[in-house]
């Protein structure tokens, strides 16, 4: 339990809990590849492969994931899980992909032959193709929540993305919202949207057709005048997309991701009470200043919106992940695009000079709010933006400590968030 200790009536401080603080040991621990791969090796048997940590996810109180790759296999391991199955120090039980007890049908979608078939049942293959071939490759997996893969069928020259979720209730909304989204960009000049050509509730599945283009975090590494052209391309796209009629009615309140901020900060300070008190201040202050900001009127929100997220396709521009489309204050998207340059700057710069990194941030930063304002028919309040640039740092800093608690990025984004405040404070 963490336990606090209020030393003023609008503060409050952490207190450290030892075994938290022991447990963070344990993980950053879990997280060395040199001390894991030989025990791994010891457990699993076979030579003596080299291993890597992949992601790693480090939520007290909730739950602490790593994805490691040994040799050619990928490997997940749980701290402190039920006592079974392969379990090495300090503590880690071991499951070789596609095991995953957060999401049960994940087995069957990375068995070719089954989504093969229900593949090709679902696109229509011609019949004389009894068995077809299914090609598929492994794009992303987070341990227990998603995994994507990029497949294709023997005799079909499209590619699919194929997507499988641990909530089958997600896959079932997005396949019902994404097909009312494309129809209502139609008309649009730059947005598109990935068709959705099956979803496979058995399965938990959502099939999207595999679009072409450049995704914009890639485009964003070429030169000054390509990362710029890219930059306005996505501005427009969202703001396109602002401009849609709400094909949702799931809600995001802003105030109910903030309470979680607080949460998860405090979770983080039992056990490691610098970074903890960095975050809780932070998730504090946000709470407070969100009070004092202009109102705002509710719109269609993407939920996501970082550079990974948009695809360059000439004159077109592909939105993808529908996952957390809702509706909310679209300065979300705004501030969340804005903090994901800023946090590419910080990830650049750390431990080298910052001030053409930071140059170049300003600069694209300025084109993005540029071309979105040319689109919008509303505008968009300057200080909410701002805000909501401070509020994705958070989130991102929350993010960047799960996946590395000791590194210094976490409390490097949770300083920029506080400077974005500052600003909003200098400007009233």
């Amino acid at each position: 339990m963490t336990l606090l200790r209020a030393d003023r009536t609008d503060t409050i401080v952490p207190v450290a809990d030892e075994a938290a603080s022991a447990r963070l040991d344990r993980f950053v621990e879990a997280m060395q590849p040199g001390l894991l791969g030989p025990r791994l090796t010891a457990a699993l048997g076979g030579a003596d492969l080299p291993c890597h940590v992949l992601d790693a996810k480090y939520e007290p109180g909730v739950r602490a994931m790593l994805l490691y790759r040994r040799g050619g296999d990928l490997l997940t391991g749980e701290l402190d899980p039920e006592p079974s199955g392969v379990v090495v120090a300090p503590g880690v039980r071991v499951l070789a992909f596609p095991q995953d007890q957060g999401m049960p049908t994940l087995a069957r979608v990375a068995d070719r032959d089954v989504l093969g078939r229900a593949l090709a049942e679902a696109v229509a293959t011609p019949s004389y193709l009894l068995r077809p071939r299914c090609r598929t490759l492994l794009l992303r997996y987070r341990p227990g929540k998603r995994a994507t893969f990029l497949a294709a069928l023997g005799g079909d020259r499209a590619r699919y993305v194929v997507k499988a979720y641990h909530d089958g209730k997600k896959a079932a909304a997005v396949a019902a919202e994404a097909p009312a989204l494309g129809s209502a960009a139609s008309g649009a000049r730059t947005l598109a949207f990935a068709p959705v050509v099956a979803h496979l509730p058995a399965l938990r599945v959502l099939v999207q057709r595999a679009v072409p283009g450049t995704p914009l975090d890639v485009l964003l590494g070429c030169g000054e005048f390509a990362a710029r052209a890219a930059v306005v391309s996505a501005a427009h796209a969202l703001a396109e997309f602002h401009e849609l009629a709400p094909a949702t009615v799931r809600d995001r309140p802003v105030e109910r991701e903030l309470r979680r901020f607080r949460s998860r900060a405090l979770g983080i300070a039992a056990g490691d009470p610098g970074a903890g008190e960095v975050l809780v201040s932070l998730a504090e202050r946000l709470l407070i200043s969100w009070q004092a900001l202009p109102s705002s009127r509710p719109g269609p929100v993407h939920g996501d919106c970082t550079p990974s997220q948009f695809r360059v396709d000439g004159g077109r521009t592909f939105l993808t992940d529908l996952d957390h489309v809702g509706i909310s204050d679209q300065a979300v998207d705004v501030g969340t695009f804005l903090a994901s340059l800023r946090q590419l700057e910080i990830r650049r710069s750390l431990g080298r000079d910052s001030v053409r990194p930071r140059a170049r941030t300003c600069a694209l930063a300025a084109s993005f709010l540029e071309a979105y304002r040319q689109v919008r028919a509303r505008p968009v309040e300057p200080a909410r933006i701002r805000w909501h640039e401070a509020a994705a740092l958070e989130r991102k800093a929350l993010r960047a400590y799960a996946r590395a608690p000791r590194s210094p990025f976490a409390p490097t984004l949770a300083a920029a968030a506080h400077r974005c405040l500052d600003e909003l404070e200098v400007g009233r």
